[in-house]
């Protein structure tokens, strides 16, 4: 009686296994998305990228209505707003718009279609092997500014918007920012307008 007893038991249990998904991976009142800011801020991507892949499953099974955010996009944003505008006094929207341009580089036909490549592009931002770069920690704000911006918050609006510089560049400035200590540094629009045009 006992072995018919267990038998049925692991039977049930084997039919439930077949019948509905498994047991979630992730803790539903954990916030996944504050863990892999922590892990940008902290250097360790692997930590970040565990909590971006149980953020997607908790995104997945409870059908929240949040944005995908790729680890690897939020790291690589994040560092390059900060080596192009981390400087503490600098306001947000000067970090947004920095982060802006690689997203409207990326959307671009004129630029590859990664983030990594857009980075790493000869004669654009830092190579593969920038040491610098590669062992950037950026800032609580910086890292922010990259989350507001791949959850779809923009500050400029125009994805002509290819080129931030020290000096004005393709077919007009399409936004000049201004710092005591800093300079100028300008948005400037696409040298081909045309291909922006809805």
């Amino acid at each position: 009686m006992k072995r018919m007893a267990l038998l049925l038991a692991a039977g049930a249990l084997a039919l439930s296994a077949l019948a509905g998904p498994a047991a979630a991976a992730y803790v539903p009142e954990r916030d996944y998305m504050a863990e892999m800011a922590e892990a940008v801020m902290a250097g360790d991507y692997a930590a970040g990228a565990a909590a971006a892949a149980q953020r997607e499953e908790k995104i997945a099974d409870l059908a929240l209505d949040y944005p995908a955010i790729e680890f690897e996009e939020l790291w690589l944003l994040s560092k390059i707003i900060y080596a192009e505008a981390g400087s503490v006094w600098l306001p947000m929207d000067w970090k947004m718009a920095v982060g802006e341009v690689v997203l409207n580089r990326m959307a671009s036909p004129e630029f590859p279609d990664t983030m990594r490549e857009v980075l790493e592009q000869p004669g654009q931002y830092y190579g593969k092997g920038s040491g610098y770069f590669n062992g950037i920690k950026p800032s609580a704000e910086c890292v922010e500014a990259a989350r507001r911006l791949l959850e779809g918050e923009r500050v400029l609006g125009e994805p002509g918007v290819v080129f931030q510089s020290n000096y004005r560049l393709g077919s007009a400035v399409y936004l000049e920012m201004q710092d005591r200590l800093l300079g100028s540094t300008y948005f400037c629009l696409s040298s081909h307008p045309e291909l922006y045009q809805a």
